[in-house]
């Protein structure tokens, strides 16, 4: 197997198994997880890569546990390759394989040997079995995420190359006929590959067919214009010269060249597509040359009787005392105004990406190009626009500006756009007391002088809209960026401004910048440190650096006692302070607060008492007080800010790092009445919301609801779907209320969402969230909340297979009801009980239990608890054999079910008669029965038993005869 491919990517995912047959590995996720483990092995790919690789989006909690386990399937599935292993590595994964085994890996050996080949001939014959390898698109099967077809266009890129040196080199050896047979399939794939046009035109040429040539040039052009709205490159517009010319350098045999370069002159600097790429191609790839993204710089126009003073010459104003513009003189003035780039920059690789494809997407405007990086305080806004700005700076020969605008500072007070307007003219070469006094005037010099040149100008710190409309010159052929903490929604709607938001760095990415700044010695050695150090950061790249400074200055120091500094949270902001208030986040992040106005300003500082990950203007408003209508208008003037975020529509989330310093901003007292208001707000609403998802509930004895306006919510759906939106924040209020004392909240927000839980199968988070209830009901000396806890409880333990325990609660339950006198609650007990006896394969026991609780109900009144009682003395029957007595049983709690409406009930009881059928060889019947339950799971909103009867319905169907059904 020496020479065997063992996985290849470049086309459907496949793996050769033991039998040397090719398999596609089942399952998206699966094919997904080898791809991205594939194209890097023999490195370490971390698990939050192999995450985002599987999730786009936001991905679950469980993601983490879903790795492992994909990982698993995939040692399985390459255990038969001898000496291929899929091994852990702290906390990532490395695919131990020999790199020819994978066929991207083999393709990027062959070129890299194409290009030290001695021979044209030799170079030829190993491209060739390079491109051999590619079935079809790369990863043709993997979901078309956005990270997918980066990587996909990526790979597309060097295919593209490798096969455009194949031809340079078949051109070289005097193989034109065969270059132009197959160079036009090719280029209807890559319309706008300009070094390929060029290498047909050549071979087109040397085959007589000078005409067809001409023609494939007006074509690019054509194209190029109405594609990118640029003309051909300098190189393939002096090989149409030379064709025009019939230029003798043309003709066959062909110059030897270099194997990466066409085989004439002409071509030798070929530019690639006018299309960007959209990954980084290996360090052994020939690089890909800078892409030409803007139109040609128009000609100059110079004012008749001046002498022009240079190619790049700007030209500067005489003022009149009336402001306008007189005969204009010249100087030479190119300014390179970019600040030096960021040290240790880091990530942000899709944020770049997305620069550049919307300054591609963006030259065919009237206008300039606008491009405004929005985000937080802290976020690395000014660092991105420095990285981005000098990555593109070769394309604008006339200069790049630079102004910062101190939108947000020390400073109260930003600079006005005619001092901004006076500060760029005179970077452009005009004289102090040459500039215009009325910022009008100044604006149309600025745009006069910029009208034929092609430059770059950074407007930094940018505090709205109003501050840079006067400085936005009126040319195609200049780019404005910009940076601001505000959305600038206002330059996006009336200049067509192009708005790349960001957000925090990811784990992975603030761990980078912190070993980049701390060495990579110190930040391997006190890894655990460092992780935490990153966590405590929240990926706000301000507070990482600050954290990396102070490391700095205190080189003897271990990095855990920095940590240790900053895990309080209200310590922690005094952590991330330098002394110096650009470097600070508290100082920084009140620059953006001082902006505000009062109400939008309380509506801040009253979030940072919110414990949830995420907020909705409904709960905002509760915090406030004010009304829900106010509440949106002031989060949305937050976002605007972004001094919070709406990644989902109608829900508020705010950087952990804001939110201290929003609790720093209001005293001890405001922020419990806050929270005292907002847990008000999410038990009412939770008590409306279970009510009408689950009809028919039985949250024991509860108090009224508390008084108040409550979210509209006007179905069982609505009702569901709020359930689930704040999930995160009722578990987060319950802990919340639990750390506050506030031990009325603290057991009745259990108590209300308990049936939520049980009917979603959430059974780990019940039993967590009555733990807490316990507490705050022994707290209380509340023994009727004590008896309902202990019940509800033993009941979510029973589920989590803890069997002693469940019993233990349950035991501690009946007891409290028995002293209560409550019947139900015993008989709800007895249930309980049951299902435990049934677990450990006790069915007597389980049947003895459920026959007391029937008993119990029936003397307490309680139709739905005895229709229960009912369906489970039936199933216990079932269970026992008894199949006449179960249905006896099972049809009278399914008659009482029906009277009371009870949707839940019917769907159990209708499983448990289906289960009597198929017992009993009726699998037609059983299937019937099963699929009216599972319709009244559906009504109930119940998730969690409808699955087992989906279990049975594909069991009745099998032994029915029929299991494909």
């Amino acid at each position: 197997m020496e020479d065997e491919l063992w996985l290849r990517l470049l086309g459907p995912v496949e793996i050769l198994n033991g039998r040397a047959d090719w398999l596609r590995p089942r399952g998206p996720q699966l094919r997904v997880t080898l791809a991205s483990l594939g194209l890097s092995a023999g490195r370490v790919v971390p698990i939050g890569d192999l995450v985002d690789a599987l999730w786009e989006e936001e991905s679950p909690p469980s993601a983490r546990a879903s790795v492992q386990i994909l990982v698993a399937r995939l040692r399985k599935l390459l255990g038969d390759l001898p000496d291929c292993k899929l091994d852990r590595y702290g906390d990532g994964y490395l695919l131990d394989v020999g790199p020819d085994r994978i066929d991207v890996h083999r393709f990027r050996s062959l070129v890299r040997a194409a290009r030290q080949a001695a021979s044209h001939q030799d170079a030829i014959s190993l491209l060739g079995r390079a491109l051999t390898l590619w079935r079809g698109p790369a990863l043709a099967d993997v979901s078309a995420t956005p990270r997918v077809e980066a990587i996909r266009t990526g790979l597309a890129e060097e295919q593209l190359t490798a096969a455009e040196d194949r031809f340079g080199h078949l051109l070289a050896i005097g193989r034109h006929a065969e270059a132009a047979e197959e160079i036009p399939l090719l280029l209807a794939a890559h319309p706008l590959a300009e070094r390929l046009a060029g290498l047909l035109m050549v071979a087109w040429y040397r085959c007589g067919r000078q005409a067809d040539a001409l023609g494939l040039y007006r074509s690019m052009r054509s194209k190029l214009a109405h594609g990118l709205g640029v003309e051909p490159g300098p190189d393939l517009q002096r090989l149409h010269q030379l064709i025009l010319a019939g230029d003798p350098v043309l003709a066959a045999p062909p110059v030897q060249v270099t194997p990466s370069l066409p085989a004439v002159p002409a071509a030798s600097h070929m530019p690639r597509a006018r299309r960007l790429p959209s990954v980084q191609p290996p360090a052994s790839a020939r690089p890909v040359p800078a892409v030409a993204v803007l139109p040609p710089r128009p000609p100059t126009v110079v004012p008749d009787g001046v002498r022009p003073a240079g190619q790049h010459a700007i030209a500067t104003a005489q003022v009149n005392g009336d402001g306008r513009a007189a005969h204009p003189e010249t100087t030479a003035v190119v300014p390179r105004e970019l600040p030096p780039p960021p040290a240790h920059f880091t990530g942000r690789q899709r944020e770049l990406a997305t620069l550049t494809s919307r300054l591609v997407n963006g030259v065919s405007a009237a206008g300039p190009v606008v491009l405004a990086v929005c985000g937080p305080p802290g976020v690395g806004k000014t660092a991105l626009a420095l990285q981005w700005a000098r990555q593109v700076q070769q394309h604008f020969p006339d200069g790049q500006l630079h102004v910062d605008l101190g939108g947000f500072g020390p400073s109260p007070d930003p600079a006005s756009p005619g001092e901004a307007i006076a500060a760029v003219l005179q970077s452009l070469g005009v004289a102090a007391d040459q500039v215009p006094g009325r910022t009008d005037a100044g604006a149309g010099l600025y745009r006069s002088l910029l009208a034929d040149r092609r430059m770059l100008i950074l407007l930094d710190n940018v505090r709205d809209e109003a501050q840079v409309r006067p400085l936005l010159p009126g040319t195609p052929a200049c780019v404005v960026l910009l940076t601001s903490r505000s959305d600038l929604g206002g330059l996006v709607a009336s200049h067509g401004a192009q708005p790349v938001t960001l957000h925090a760095l990811s784990a992975m990415e603030s761990t980078q910048l912190l070993a980049g700044r701390l060495g990579a010695e110190r930040a391997e050695t006190e890894a655990a440190a460092v992780r935490e150090l990153v966590s405590l950061c929240a990926g706000l790249p301000l507070a990482l650096v600050v954290v990396a400074a102070r490391a700095a200055t205190r080189p003897t120091f271990e990095l855990d006692s920095l940590a240790a500094e900053l895990r309080g949270a209200r310590q922690r902001l005094s952590g991330l302070d330098t002394g110096d208030q650009a470097a600070s986040v508290r100082a920084v992040f009140s620059w953006s607060y001082r902006m505000l106005s009062e109400p939008v300003a309380r509506m801040f500082r009253m979030l940072g008492a919110h414990p949830g990950p995420d907020i909705s203007a409904w709960a905002a408003a509760s915090l406030v007080p004010c009304g829900a209508d106010s509440a949106r208008a002031a989060l949305s003037e937050l976002v605007r800010a972004n001094l919070i975020s709406e990644q989902v529509p109608g829900r508020f989330a705010v950087h952990d790092l804001l939110r201290a310093y929003a609790a720093e901003l209001s005293n001890g007292e405001e922020r419990a009445a806050a929270l005292r208001r907002v847990l008000d707000h999410y038990l009412r609403t939770a008590y409306l919301a279970v009510d009408l998802a689950y009809p028919g509930w039985r949250p024991g004895p509860l108090p009224a609801a508390p008084s108040g306006g409550n979210e509209e919510l006007h179905s069982a759906a609505e009702a569901r779907a709020w359930l689930l939106a704040e999930h995160e924040a009722l578990l987060a209020a319950i802990a919340a209320a639990a750390r506050s004392g506030l031990d009325q909240h603290a057991w009745q927000l259990p108590a209300v969402l308990r049936e939520h839980f049980v009917r979603t199968g959430r059974y780990a988070e019940c039993a967590q969230s009555q733990r807490v209830a316990l507490a705050a009901a022994a707290h209380l000396a509340d023994r009727t909340a004590l008896a309902l806890a202990h019940r509800s409880l033993g009941d979510a333990l029973g589920q989590l297979h803890s069997g002693r325990e469940a019993t233990e609660q349950l035991a501690q339950a009946l007891a409290l009801y028995r002293d209560l006198g409550d019947q139900a609650g015993q008989a709800a007990c007895h249930c309980g009980l049951a299902r435990l006896a049934r677990s450990a394969g006790d069915n007597s026991t389980a049947l003895h239990h459920t026959q007391h609780s029937l008993r119990l109900y029936r003397a307490a009144g309680d139709l739905t608890g005895e229709a229960m009682a009912l369906n489970g003395v039936g199933w216990d029957y079932a269970l026992l054999g008894h199949n006449q007595r179960a249905v006896s049983y099972c049809t009278k709690a399914l008659e009482l079910h029906r009277r009371q409406g009870d949707r839940l009930g019917q769907a159990m009881t209708l499983d448990s008669l289906g289960y009597c059928c198929h017992q009993a060889g009726r699998h037609s019947q059983a299937a019937e029965l099963y699929q009216q339950a599972l319709e009244a799971f559906a009504d109930a909103g119940d998730t969690y038993y409808r699955a087992h009867t989906l279990v049975r319905l594909g069991e009745a169907h099998t032994a029915n005869g029929d299991p494909g059904t």
